[in-house]
This record gives structure tokens, C-alpha cells and sequence, in this order.
């Protein structure tokens, strides 16, 4: 009877701890995207200060060290859960993911760069942000972008202008496949100079 007893109180936990176990894990998953929202959202609303002609050192500073903060979040967990759509993860969150790797050093966007590929393949990264990820990574590596998007200002002429693009001719065929407007319209609606 003692054995019996023992043997059905082992069973009851053995059966218990899988649940209790998936539960804290959909915790633990559920609090580290509510993380990633809410240093996005910070981020988003340090970035909406910014004013490209002042000098503004202790906004940088602290656009900065909210950067590294959610990067390191967000390497955790890619390396835990791996990349997770809008569907997933909401909106906040997905955008959360390409923002810490978009405003990381060259060399992290170039460690992402797989993550970035298989993600946008399997239609979990939108298509547009896979061209700003593009485009920006081939601007710090000196290299022509191909979608138009980034862009720079110029002391020289105070203003805003597009860093060298690849075949411009066809730029917009590219940035229709991506779900990009037209780079006339973006640039007008950025105040990009388009000479």
C-alpha cells in the first residue's frame, strides 16, 4: 500500500511538472516581449526628438545606451525563441526585433545577417524593413545601396541627401517589389534633396 501510494504521488508530479514547466516558459516568453515593447517604445520616443541640424550629444548618449540595452535583449532572445512574426509576437515587439539590429553596429547587423535572410524568407520580416537592413548595411560597408533608403546630412549644402544608390535609373522597380514608394515621394516627404 506505502508503495502504491508513493508510486501514485510520484506520478502526480511527474505529470504535474511538464505543465508547470510549460507554463513558466509561456511566462517567461510573454515577459520578454513585453520587455522588447517597452524599449521600443522608449526608443521610438528618444528617435522622435531628434533634430538632424542641432547638436544634441546627451539625447545621443542615451539613445545609445538604450540601443545596447535592447539589443542585448533582443540577442537573448533570438538565440532562446529564434525570430517571431507580427502574428506571434504583435507588432511592437516584431519591430522591436529589426530596430535593435538596424541601430547596432556594423559588425552585429553582419552577425544578424542569416537570422535577417531566413526570417524574411519565411515572410517573418516585413519586406520593406528587409530593405532598410539592406540598404544600410551596404552604406557602412562603403558599398551603393539598392532600395534608396538611407540617407545623410550634408553640412555643405544643409540638407538631406541620399547616400550613392545602385542603378538609380531602376530604383523605384526595386522599391515596388519591397512595398516602397516611389523614391520621388520619399524623398519630398523626408526633404531629401533628389539631384
Amino acid at each position: 500500500m506505502k508503495h502504491l501510494l508513493t508510486l501514485s504521488i510520484s506520478i502526480f508530479f511527474i505529470t504535474l511538472f511538464p505543465s508547470y514547466s510549460q507554463d513558466q516558459s509561456d511566462n517567461d516568453f510573454k515577459e520578454e516581449v513585453k520587455r522588447i515593447e517597452q524599449l521600443t517604445i522608449k526608443s521610438i520616443k528618444l528617435r522622435q526628438q531628434i533634430n538632424p541640424e542641432a547638436e544634441q550629444e546627451a539625447l545621443n548618449d542615451e539613445i545609445k545606451t538604450l540601443d545596447a540595452t535592447l539589443l542585448k535583449k533582443v540577442t537573448l532572445f533570438l538565440n532562446e525563441y529564434g525570430w517571431k512574426s507580427k502574428k506571434e509576437i504583435g507588432e511592437l515587439a516584431n519591430m522591436g526585433l529589426f530596430l535593435a539590429i538596424q541601430h547596432s553596429s556594423t559588425e552585429e547587423m553582419e552577425s544578424f545577417k542569416d537570422i535577417i535572410e531566413r526570417a524574411y524568407e519565411a515572410d517573418k520580416i516585413e519586406e520593406n524593413s528587409y530593405a532598410l537592413y539592406i540598404d544600410r548595411l551596404k552604406v557602412r560597408n562603403d558599398l551603393p545601396q539598392i532600395f534608396g533608403t538611407q540617407y545623410y546630412f550634408d553640412e555643405k549644402s544643409a540638407s538631406l541627401r541620399f547616400n550613392e544608390i545602385e542603378d538609380f535609373k531602376n530604383v523605384n522597380k526595386r522599391r515596388k517589389k519591397v512595398g516602397l514608394a516611389k523614391i520621388e515621394k520619399y524623398a519630398k516627404q523626408n526633404n531629401i534633396a533628389l539631384d
